[in-house]
């Protein structure tokens, strides 16, 4: 006949052990999940986009000709100095949104005849194809006098950010990818 070893601090207490591994790790478990929302997670601000830079227009790093507004939306897809066959001449393309293509050509006009520019220094595109509710319209392109970097501006260091000028360096090549 065989007898039982009573269950003391040696044998009896490991078997208990084996049979409960799984505890421990559980409770490990539980605290994490019990303090994770208090730790290492971002505040709902709601403010989940990047800044962006300023209007290149309304930046005054380079202003558009003295009396010259534009009063309808636009961006500004690209400025810059180039050499034409009238000289050198500064060439800025707008975006025009939200109006029709006979609007943002009479705007244009007379924001150019406001400024002393003749009304043939703008060719107005609107883009082929686009649905009614599109916002952008069309382009703009205009031919304007050159004008140096303006010194006094309320944030000289963004008049150093291409993507805030949109006065990009000839060596980067135009991008037609947006993602």
């Amino acid at each position: 006949m065989t007898t039982r070893t009573p269950p003391g601090p040696g044998r009896g207490s490991w078997h208990a052990w084996r049979r409960r591994w799984w505890l421990p790790p559980m409770l490990v478990l539980l605290a994490l999940l019990l303090i994770s929302p208090h730790v290492g997670r971002a505040e709902p601000s709601g403010n989940y986009r990047p800044p962006l830079p300023a209007d290149a227009l309304a930046s005054g790093c380079y202003p558009l000709p003295t009396g010259m507004t534009i009063d309808f939306p636009y961006q500004v897809r690209s400025d810059g100095d180039v050499d034409g066959p009238g000289g050198r001449h500064r060439r800025l393309v707008l975006q025009y949104d939200e109006v029709d293509r006979a609007t943002a050509q009479q705007r244009i006009a007379a924001a150019l005849r406001r400024a002393g520019l003749p009304a043939g220094n703008a060719t107005v595109t609107s883009y082929a194809r686009i649905p009614s509710d599109s916002i952008v319209r069309g382009e703009i392109v205009l031919t304007l006098p050159t004008v140096a970097l303006h010194s006094d501006v309320p944030d000289p260091a963004q008049c150093a950010n291409p993507f805030s000028t949109k006065r990009f360096p000839p060596d980067w090549a135009p991008s037609t990818r947006y993602a």
